[in-house]
C-alpha cells in the first residue's frame, strides 16, 4: 500500500508544473553533491561533515512535500516556483561558501570552560533528574494535582497543559511559565542523551524512565517541534553510541521514523480538539480518512508566498529587524510593553486574521512559519535574503562543530546532540523560539562546570584550541564515562 501510494505521488509530481522547472533540478543536483561531500568527510572523520545535518534539513523542508502533496503546487505560478528554487540554490551556495570560515572562526575562539570536570555520568544524571523532578512537580501543581492530565493532556491545545499560557502575556508569571516550559523541554532532551552513558543498568533505567514519562506530554500537547526537540537527540545518540549492530540500529531507526510520520498525522489532525475520540476508536485510521497525508513540510510553498508578499507591496524587507525582534523576544512584556508580535503582519496577509474576541489576543488564529530561507527573504530581500539565512546556518554549524570537538567532556557532547536535534526544527524557522532548549542546556552545562571547578580547584583550566578537521568522528561511549 505504501509503495503504491509513493509511486502514484511520483507520477503526479512528474505531471505537475514543478517538474518542468530548471531551478528545481539545479538546486537538487547541488544539494546531492554537497550532501555527498559531507558524507565523504564524515567517513574521513572530518568534523566538517557535520554540515550534512543542514543538507538533510533543506531536503526535508524544501524537497519532500512536492512529492507527498504534488497537487498542492499546481495552482502556484511556474515563475514563482522557479524563483523559489533559485533561492534554495542561493542558500546552498551561500552556506557552503561561508561555512568553512564560520567554523574556523568559532572553533578557534578560546574557551573558558573546564572540560575535565571529573563529574561522573551518574552525578550529571542526578543534577538533571533533580531539575526534571522540580519542574514536573510544579507542572502537576499548575494542573491542580492531576498527574494523568499533566502527563497525558488528551484535550490537546483545547485543554489545560502543564506549561500552557496565553499567547500574549504581560505579567511576570507568563514569562516564568514560558521559561519553565522551555527548560522542561531542554532537561527532557538532556535525560534522553544521558541514558546511553550510565554505567549501570539501574541508572540507565532511571534515566530512561524519566525520559519516557515525559514524552507523552510533548506529543499530546500538539507542538511537533517541542516533541522533536526532546526525541531527536535521543534518536541521534542511539545512532552514534548505541551498542547494537549497525544493521539493527538502521532497522530500529526506520521503525521510529515510520512511527513519527504516522503519529504526526494524528497530531496535525486532532491537536485542536483533543485525542479522546482517537484513543476510544477501534480503528483510529478511519478518523483520518483515506486521503490523509503528512502536512507541514511545505516550506517551498511558503517561500512562494513570501516572494508574492514582497512583490505585491504588502510588505517590504525588514533589513534584519525581524531577526532582531526574534533575538530580543526573551525580554518580558512587563518590562517591554510594546514588544513586537512576531510574524503577525505576515500571518494576517496569509488570511489568518480574526475579529477581536476573547480568543483573539494576537488578531490571528495561527502564526505562519516562513521557513529558514523565507525568513531570510523577509529580512533581506529576494537576492541577499537566502545568503543571509545561509550565513546564520553556517554560524550555527560552527557552534555544533565546536561542541563536537569538545566531546570528550560528556556535558559538551550532550550539548552537541541537543543542537543537532534542533537543526531540523531550524528548517521551519531560524528563531530563538527553536533554540531556547539548547540555550537553557548550555546554562546548565556552564553551571555544572563552574561548580566542578570550585570543587576541584587543583584542576588546571583548559583553554583548548582544536581545529575543525581534528579528531575522529567516532568515540567509544565507554571512554566518555571513565
Amino acid at each position: 500500500m505504501i509503495i503504491l501510494s509513493t509511486s502514484t505521488s511520483f507520477e503526479v509530481f512528474f505531471q505537475s508544473t514543478l517538474s518542468h522547472e530548471l531551478t528545481f533540478y539545479l538546486a537538487a543536483v547541488v544539494l546531492v553533491v554537497l550532501t555527498a561531500e559531507s558524507c565523504i568527510k564524515l567517513l574521513n572523520r572530518d568534523s566538517f561533515g557535520i554540515t550534512v545535518g543542514v543538507y538533510v534539513t533543506v531536503f526535508a523542508w524544501y524537497f519532500v512535500d512536492p512529492f507527498i502533496n504534488p497537487e498542492q503546487y499546481d495552482y502556484l505560478p511556474s515563475s514563482s516556483l522557479g524563483q523559489s528554487y533559485g533561492q534554495v540554490l542561493l542558500f546552498l551556495i551561500g552556506f557552503r561558501v561561508f561555512a568553512p570560515g564560520a567554523i574556523r572562526w568559532i572553533v578557534r575562539r578560546r574557551s573558558s570552560g573546564i572540560f575535565d570536570t571529573r563529574l561522573t555520568p551518574e552525578q550529571i544524571l542526578i543534577a538533571a533528574g533533580a531539575l526534571w523532578l522540580l519542574l514536573f512537580v510544579i507542572g502537576i501543581a499548575r494542573m491542580g494535582g492531576d498527574v494523568m492530565g499533566a502527563v497525558f493532556p488528551l484535550d490537546g491545545r483545547g485543554g489545560a497543559t502543564m506549561w500552557g499560557r496565553g499567547a500574549v502575556e504581560s505579567s511576570a508569571s507568563g514569562f516564568l511559565i514560558s521559561f519553565a516550559g522551555y527548560l522542561f523541554n531542554a532537561v527532557t532532551a538532556f535525560l534522553g542523551v544521558l541514558v546511553f552513558f550510565q554505567r549501570s543498568i539501574a541508572w540507565r533505567l532511571l534515566a530512561g524512565a524519566m525520559f519516557a514519562i515525559t514524552l507523552p506530554y510533548f506529543f499530546f500537547a500538539g507542538a511537533r517541534s517541542h516533541f522533536l526537540a526532546a526525541a531527536l537527540p535521543f534518536i541521534l545518540t542511539y545512532l552514534f553510541y548505541g551498542r547494537h549492530l549497525l544493521i539493527l540500529k538502521l532497522a530500529i531507526l526506520a521503525i521510529a521514523f515510520f512511527c513519527l510520520k504516522e503519529g504526526f498525522k494524528f497530531v496535525t489532525e486532532f491537536r485542536g480538539g483533543g485525542f479522546r475520540e482517537v484513543l476510544a476508536s477501534e480503528n483510529p485510521y478511519e478518523l483520518l480518512g483515506e486521503d490523509s497525508t503528512q502536512f507541514g513540510l511545505n516550506m517551498i510553498q511558503e517561500l512562494c508566498f513570501v516572494n508574492t508578499y514582497l512583490e505585491t507591496g504588502a510588505g517590504s524587507p525588514a533589513y534584519g529587524t525581524r531577526y532582531l525582534n526574534e533575538l530580543l523576544n526573551f525580554i518580558p512584556r512587563m518590562i517591554w510593553p510594546s514588544k513586537p508580535l512576531l510574524g503577525i503582519d505576515y500571518a494576517k496577509w496569509r488570511g489568518f486574521e480574526i475579529d477581536d474576541s476573547q480568543d483573539g489576543e494576537l488578531g490571528v488564529n495561527t502564526t505562519v512559519a516562513s521557513g529558514m530561507i523565507g525568513g531570510g527573504v523577509l529580512n533581506f530581500g529576494q537576492i541577499f535574503g537566502p545568503a543571509a539565512a545561509g550565513i546564520l546556518m553556517a554560524l550555527w554549524t560552527g557552534l555544533l562543530v565546536r561542541w563536537w570537538e569538545q566531546r570528550k567532556a560528556l556535558l559538551r557532547l550532550v550539548l552537541f546532540m541537543l543542537g543537532v536535534g534542533l537543526t531540523f526544527n531550524l528548517g521551519r524557522d531560524i528563531s530563538m523560539l527553536v533554540l531556547w532548549p539548547v540555550i537553557f542546556a548550555y546554562f546548565f552545562v556552564r553551571l555544572a562546570e563552574t561548580w566542578a571547578t570550585r570543587r576541584f580547584r587543583q584542576l588546571p583550566q583548559l583553554a583548548t584550541v582544536v581545529y575543525a578537521n581534528a579528531g575522529p568522528m567516532q568515540v567509544v561511549a565507554g571512554r566518555l564515562s571513565q
